[in-house]
This record gives structure tokens, sequence and C-alpha cells, in this order.
């Protein structure tokens, strides 16, 4: 029957590990177990070769282990196939294949059996063979879950002529190919596989008084030393010889014709079979049976041995011996009770005996025995006899001693019936290969009679090696390091061999994160001899699951060649492969690079800058220095080599140089520092980077001259350095410093970031020019009211050095001061600031006239002129207040006598004047003696006066501020 399966529909196992075994048996398995399965010991299992101890009808065991991992499917359900050869060149391999079977034990999670197909043939077969035959196998698997499956398959009658050097068991798709599945083969050496066989002996005689027969027995009928690299093996392998013989009185002119048959079962479970015995007249098969058909049904014969099954005796007529000689014909069939499926075949042997005649009695014989042994490094030796007959030995023999034979026993004359028992022991000579066969042939001669033969009868004797094949991985203390929590390092070994292209094994070690050690070991069992191949793949799997490869390595290459041959018999029983390794790939370094602004030349003293890595293994810091808007440099070693970044945290830092700021680092304006952590084996090879740029900033100076020379004299002048000032606002003052001889008149503010500023001149004495206030965009900032200070804005840029020529002029003809400057430059100003008493010093100038309000002075004193005595009426008046204090700032005529009042002492302080306001000022005098005023109060003015006052005291106060419109 040929399968044929739609690709298409066919699901493959997803994320499955698939593992083919079979049972290895050296000789010394039997089956069924005490369970009554034919399921071998777990350490038998093997995926290498089977060995030499499976024959025909033996029902050979394998298993199917099937593994879902962490990144299968939650549950999936996929069809797989079982298949072994069938049949090639028209000779049989496997006729039967059993049912799996869950190996409840072995297996965990959750995965079982959905269905299994019957049997069925594949013709033309799969790897070449002609017919297979195979299983569907579906099965149900949820993840992180191993399934192990028990089956059988039967060697048929007649497997030991299959054609090749192996039978092979595969595990394929549903498809019966690999896709999905991996190649999966498991095979035996039909060389090794042993027949059923039939073995007969004949006698016929005629004209005695008696009829001897003579029937010999081996157990067992094959021995296997097993695999000689176990650590129990035994070199002496027991063997029991038992010969009988019998003497019945002969039937005056009949011929009496007897004979033996015995069935032979090399196979490792016990075979039931059924002998039928045909005689015929003549040397050569007619169809002339003399005699009736003898039988013997349903027969168990146990697991390697012989037994006789059937003794044929038939007594005929003289008449049917007219041809001189018989000859015998037996047929086995066999009939399997475990499988309930018929033996196709049979098993046949043939015999021949002349009639033996004559006048003597035979009343006695004589058995004699030759036994001998072939095969190297094999003896045997007879330890002790049984049975009802001691016999001697001849030549001399010893008990016990080893030998190669011939050993020839006999048992003297004997009158009846008798047996002899043989216990011998077969000994190997060391752990060696070897095959040979014990020989043991008895001879039955009755007195004046013809000898009759029983055998030869061998036993065959093999000896096998199972070898293992260990691998042994240790991976450094480095690479350890390297795995954090739920990561580990899964190495995948994939073993091949010479001798069977087909062969393939794969194993896996797992390094998993707090592993205590960095050495494992797995190993290979029940390999044939044979020239191995293991080649390992690392892969790095991280807490995701994901994996990635190439993340270690053996130093000399990922592949060993072990040899595990059989050298002058003499078999390699263990060989190792070592790997040793560590990170594949090259560690992870650091760089720095450096932008600056402004741009920097390499003869600038500022072009070089110096970076540290501190960090796992720096000691005190690794040292780079990195040009200014270069490339990225290195941090290396002594010996010029990149630095080897371990794992863990690192950080750079630069050495920051006087008049530069830090603006960011790797584009982060908060960062002051470079750090990253290395994971290995994430960062393999990685280059971690770090860009710092920085600012240098500006230099602003002023270069204060006095009416166009150095400062030479006592003057002091005050400039402050301001952000944010404005007309509208005074700004921050973020320094403060003083131009005056000592230091030449030259000033320097401590270095600012590049930005916008005003540089202002504060204090500026009344009367006095400067040149800043003639400056594009020169300002008086609010001050409360007082405009002696002076402001220009500028913008710095990066690196600059902004320079300011201010020259200051005394009066006359300078600058004029608001009523604010006035209020608070007095000795009794009313607020808290130190200002020099500038009020009375000028108010004192103005004696002894003083300062003219309506038709009264305020006076100063030329004696005290840092105290003046109207000082309280000229601040209340400037604070557009009466004398007394009470604020008047609504009323036209205080309003205006503030104004007044400020610009008759900038008259007097030497500021610059001009009609208009030197009209205003007698207008204003003029118009608050129209209205009496006094200092407290006044009389009632019109509207055109309140208008005029409004008008005074606007003119008066652009005068005060230095407007020009106050001369328009």
């Amino acid at each position: 029957m040929l399968l044929i399966s739609n690709p298409a529909a066919a699901v493959a196992p997803d994320s499955v590990q698939n593992t083919l075994e079979g049972c290895r048996n050296n000789g010394d398995i039997t089956l069924p177990n005490g369970s009554g399965q034919f399921v071998c010991p777990d350490a038998a299992y093997t995926t290498g070769n089977l060995g030499k101890g499976w024959n025909e009808l033996d029902l050979v065991p394998y298993r199917l282990t099937v593994s879902a991992g962490n990144s299968a499917p939650a549950s999936q359900q996929y069809t797989i196939a079982v298949v072994v050869d069938r049949e090639d060149a028209g000779k049989p391999g496997y006729d039967v294949l059993s049912t799996l079977t869950k190996n409840v034990a072995l297996s965990s999670g959750t995965c079982s059996i959905a269905s299994v197909g019957a049997q069925a043939v594949l013709d033309p077969g799969i790897g070449g063979t002609d017919k297979s035959i195979y299983r569907l196998v579906t099965i149900n698997q949820n993840k992180n879950s191993t399934c192990v499956f028990d089956y059988y398959a039967r060697l048929a009658l007649g497997s030991h002529l299959y054609p090749g050097s192996s039978l092979h068991a595969n595990l394929t798709n549903e498809s019966f190919g690999t896709a999905g599945i991996g190649a999966r083969d498991v095979s035996i050496p039909v060389k090794e596989i042993l027949p059923q066989e039939l073995r007969k002996d004949m006698t016929a005689t005629q004209d005695t008084d008696y009829t001897w027969n003579i029937t010999k027995q081996a157990k067992p009928t094959s021995v296997s030393f097993g695999n000689v690299c176990a650590k129990d093996f035994d070199d002496q392998l027991p063997v029991e010889i038992t010969i009988q013989w019998t003497r019945s009185a002969a039937i005056g002119g009949k011929i009496t014709v007897t004979t033996n048959v015995y069935a032979k079962n090399p196979a490792s479970r016990t075979i039931t079979v059924s002998v039928s015995d045909k005689i015929y007249k003549g040397l050569s098969q007619q169809t002339t049976q003399v005699g009736s058909t003898a039988t013997a049904n349903n027969v168990d014969v146990a697991a390697k041995t012989e037994v006789k099954v059937l003794t044929n005796t038939q007594i005929l007529d003289a008449a049917d011996g007219s041809e001189g000689a018989f000859n015998d014909v037996a047929t086995a069939t066999y009939t399997d009770k475990v499988t309930g499926i018929a033996v196709p075949g049979n098993t046949t042997a043939k015999a021949s005996a002349s009639i033996s005649s004559g006048s003597s009695t035979n009343a006695t014989a004589v058995i004699t025995d030759t036994e001998s042994i072939s095969g190297s490094f094999l003896q045997f030796s007879v330890d002790s006899l049984g049975g009802s007959v001691a016999g001697s030995f001849n030549p001399a023999y010893v008990l016990g001693t080893k030998t190669v034979g011939p050993v020839n026993w006999t048992s003297g004359e004997q009158s009846g019936n008798g047996s002899v028992v043989f216990n011998k022991t077969i000994h190997l000579n060391g752990q060696k290969i070897t095959s040979g066969t014990l020989t043991d042939t008895a001879t039955l001669t009755p007195k004046n009679g013809s000898p009759q033969v029983s055998g030869p009868v061998e036993v065959a004797i093999v000896s096998s090696s199972a070898a293992e094949l260990k691998i042994d991985k240790s991976i450094d203390a480095e690479s350890m390091s390297f795995l954090a929590s739920g990561e580990k390092y899964v190495i995948r070994f994939t073993i091949t061999r010479t001798g069977d292209a087909t062969y393939q094994s794969k194993k896996e070690l797992v390094f998993n994160y707090g592993d205590s050690g960095a050495t494992k070991s797995v190993t290979l069992t029940g390999l044939v001899p044979d020239t191995y191949q293991v080649a390992e793949e690392t892969v790095f799997v991280n807490a995701a699951n994901v994996e990635t490869t190439g993340v270690l390595a053996d130093t000399t290459s990922n592949s060993r060649t072990v040899n595990l041959n059989v050298t002058d018999s003499t078999p390699i029983c263990l060989g190792t492969a070592t790997f040793a390794n560590k990170r594949a790939f090259g560690p992870a370094t650091a760089e720095v690079q450096k932008v600056t602004d402004p741009v920097l030349q390499s003869g600038d003293a500022d072009f070089k800058w110096s970076f540290t890595l501190t960090g796992p293994g720096t000691g005190t810091g690794v040292l780079a220095e990195a040009d200014a808007g270069g490339s990225a440099v290195a941090f290396v070693t002594g010996g010029g080599q990149p630095f080897s970044l371990s794992e863990g945290v690192y950080t750079v830092t630069e050495t920051l140089k006087s008049g530069w700021d830090l603006n960011s680092v790797n584009s982060n304006p908060a960062a002051t520092t470079c750090s990253f952590t290395v994971n290995y084996p994430a960062d393999a090879g990685k280059v971690f980077s770090c860009l710092f740029k920085n600012t240098k900033r500006a230099e602003v100076e002023v270069i204060k001259t006095f009416k166009g020379a150095p400062i030479t004299g006592s003057e002091v002048f005050t400039f402050s350095l301001r952000k944010n000032a404005s007309a509208a606002a005074d700004g921050t003052i973020l320094q403060t410093l003083q131009a005056n001889a000592g230091n030449g008149g030259t000033i320097t503010f401590d270095k600012v970031v590049p930005g916008n500023y005003q540089l202002c001149e504060q204090g500026i004495p009344v009367g006095w020019t400067t040149t800043l206030s003639s400056m594009a965009g020169a300002f008086s900032p609010p001050n409360g009211g007082d405009n002696s200070t002076t402001c220009v804005g500028f913008t710095a840029a990066a690196g600059q050095s902004v320079s300011f020529t201010i020259d200051n002029v005394p009066p006359p003809e300078g600058q004029a001061r608001t009523i604010g400057y006035w209020k608070n430059w007095a000795s009794c100003k009313q607020s808290g600031g130190k200002q020099a008493p500038v009020l009375d010093r000028t108010m004192a100038l103005a004696e002894p006239t003083g300062i003219q309000v309506d038709s009264f002075y305020l006076h100063g004193s030329v004696a005290t002129p840092d105290v003046a005595p109207d000082c309280g009426k000229a601040v209340n008046l400037l604070n557009k207040s009466t004398f007394s204090g009470t604020k008047k700032a609504s009323d036209p005529l205080f309003n205006m006598a503030a104004q007044l009042v400020a610009a008759e002492l900038n008259y007097t302080a030497g500021a610059a004047g001009c009609a208009k306001v030197s009209d205003a000022i007698v207008a204003a005098n003029a118009l608050l003696t129209k209205y009496a005023f006094n200092g407290y109060t006044h009389t009632t003015m019109t509207a055109a006066d309140i208008s005029l006052a409004n008008s005074l005291a606007k003119r008066l106060d652009n005068y005060n501020n230095n407007l020009p419109s106050a001369c328009l």
C-alpha cells in the first residue's frame, strides 16, 4: 500500500525536540521484562547501533521522546510517522510494527497520543529500501512538557538475509520527509542477526537385536560477553552440553528409523514452534514417503536455547528399505503469542542415513565426545561432569583447565540408557572484540555396529563493545559573570560518525545564571566502534528567551574528532571531547569626543581636553585626551590598545577648564558626566561613545577714562554687569566693580556664558557726563526713579572679549538728575540706601541765596555741607508732600514744586541747562507766588493755571530726565 500524504496539510511539530532511540542488546537482555512488557532498562536505550544481540523474531524495543520547550505554542497537535524497513530485494526486514504506548513514569507535563494509525506499507520505502512499514502518530502536546512513547518492531523470519549492512528504524514527518523534524535513524547490523534454525540427525538399522539413539543439546545455544567496556563485564560465561543415549530392543526383520529434530531459538524471547517430520525412501527426496508423519505442536523454545522438539521413530518393513537408505525432511512453523500476528515462512532441516544391518546383537555401545573452540582470544574449560556416566578423558584432561581443544571424552562400554552433562566455561582473554564457535560432536558406536553421530552442536560466541563518548564543557569565569538573572547559555552538540552518514545524535548542556560551577558534562553511551565528530553551537538566551548565537567559542575550533575504533580487537571504551569556551566577541570599549563653541584651532591653549574613565578594572582611572572639534578618541591601556570594558557601570568625567561651561553630554543638557552600563553578551564589541559639548565664557572689560585721560586722582566710578535690565526693569546685577586710579581705570568682569547682558554705570554724579549714555540703545533703568544709572545692552558670543571705553566729564554741562535721585541722595533720605548726601552738598553750593521756592528759599550749610538745615523740607517737596510730610501727589502745584526743586538743584550742581528750562523755572516760581504756596497749602487755582502747572512740571521732569524735549 502506498500512502500519499498531502504535504500542505501536514502539521509539523513547532519547537519540539524529537529523539528516537532503540534498545541496545549485547546478548544480555531477555524479554519481556518483569512487568510483561517489551521494554528495556532505560540505560539500554541509545541513538546509535543496537548491538549484536537482536535476532530473528525478536521484538526490538524503540523509544520516542518528544520535548516541547518554553518557546513552543501553549498547545499544539502534530502528526509524525514511525517507520521501519520492511523488504528489499525480496528479502524481509521487519514485519510487525506495534502501536505506541505512553511511558508515564518518564513523561512530564501535558501530552498525549490523540491517535495511532494502523500498520501500513509504504511502497517504495524510505532511505532506498523497496518497502517500509509505518504508523502515523498524532500527538497533543503543551509547552514545557516531555512525552516518552515505547513501541517495538519484529524482526521477520529470514531477516538475516536482508541485503545491505543495516536495518533501519526512522522517525519522519507525516509526509515521510525530514522537514520540521530532522533526520532520526537507528540501525541494527544485519550481519549480526542470527536465524531461527532446525537441526536433526538420523539413523536406520536392520537385523540387530537392539537399536541405539543419541541426542545432544547445548544450553544456551549462543553466548555473548556483551559490552566488554561495561563496568560489570564478565570474561567467563557458562555453557552446558547434555548428551543422552537410549537402547531399544529391535524387531526382527524390521527396519528401525530414528530422527531427532532440534529447534534453535537465538531470539531474546520465547518462541513457539510446531514441527512436522517426514521420512522418504532413498537419499534424495522423492514422493515416496514411508511411515507416518510425525508432529510436535506449539513447543515453547526459551530465549537463546536449543530444544529437541521431536523424536520420530518409525518401524518399517524390509521392503521399505529397498533402496538401502532413507532421507528425512523436518519443517517448522512459528507462532507469535505476543503479537498474535502470524509469522510468514518456515524453516527446514534435512538428514539422510544408510541402513546399518548385520547379525550382531549391538547389545553394548561406546559414546565419545570431542569439543573444541574457535575464535581469537577464546578458550574453554570443562569444569565438572554430570549425568549418569562419568567416563574419562583421553588424552588426560584436568577439569578447569583452559584450552582451545580438542578435549576428548569416552563413556566406556555402555549396555543401556545413559547421559553425560559437560559443565563448561567459555573464557575471553581480555577486553577483546571477537566471535567464535564452541563445537561439540558426540558419536555412539554400537559394538560391531556403525557409528551414529549427534551434532555437531555449535554454540555461537560473540563479544562487542559499546563505547562512551563524554563531552566535557567549561565556560570561563568572565563569560559566566556576564549572565544576569533569567539568562543562560545553551550549548548544543551534534554528534556524527564516519561509518554511517545517517547517524546523528544531539545533546545539550545548559549553564544558568548562578550556577556554582562553570564545568559540565554529558555522556553518550552504547556507541558502536567508529570515528565520531562532535560539533558544538553556543547560544545565549536572554530573560525574554531570545537566542543569540556566536557569543562563546573554543579557542581552537567548534569541532572535535574522537576515536572510538577497535584496533587489533581492542576497543577504545571511552573517548572525551573537551571544549573550553571563552567569549567569542570583542570586548566593549569606550571613546570620547569634544565639541567646543567657539571652534578652536590646534594652537589654542584650550585645544586639548582631558577625560577620565572610571569603573570596573580602571583602578584610579583611564585617561584620554581629545582635541576640540576632532574625532572621537578611545580610552586605551598603557600599551596603546583600547581598554576592554568589563560588566558594570562606567563613568566618563571631563577635566573642566577655567572660563568654560559644560553645555551637554550626549545631547543631555542636564548631564555633567557620561555614564553607561556594560552588559555582556548583549554589548559584545560595542563602542560606548561620549560627546561633551563646552562653551567658552565671554569676557567683559571696561576701560575708564576721566576727561579723556587715565584716572589719576581719587575719582571712583562704579559699574555693574546685569541681566534682563531695561528702561522698565532694573534687571539682575551679576557683578559690581569699581574703576579707579588703583586699577588704572580698567576693570574686567568675571567671565560669563554667551548671551545678552547690560553694562551699567551707576551713581553717576549730577552734572557729570558719561559716554555710555551716548551709545546706541543706552537707557536708565527704573532704579526707584533714580536716573543716576545708565545702561547699554550688548551680546556676548562664546569666547568673545567685549570691551567698553567710557569717559566721564565733571560739571558743568553734565547730566541732570530726577526727583528720585535727589530725595535718595540726601542726609535725610527716607530710603535705607547708603548714598552720599549729594542734595545737602548741592544746597550748600546754593548759599547764601538758597534754592528758591515761591518767594522763600531752602538753605544748605556751608559750614556743614553734608547736613542741610532745610534737607527735610526739600526731600518732602521732592516727594510731592507738604513740609510736614502730607502726601500731595495729585496736587498740580506740589507736583510742579517737586520738579522745580530738582531742576534748581541740577542747575546748582552744574547740569547743562537751556533757555526753555530756565524760563520754566522762573514761570514755576511765579505761579507758586501767585497762589501763595507756603509748603503746606496754597490758594485755589484756576483751570488755566492748573494746566500751566502741569505743563511746567512736564518740561521740568523731561529736563530732570535728560530728555531733549525739555529744551524744544
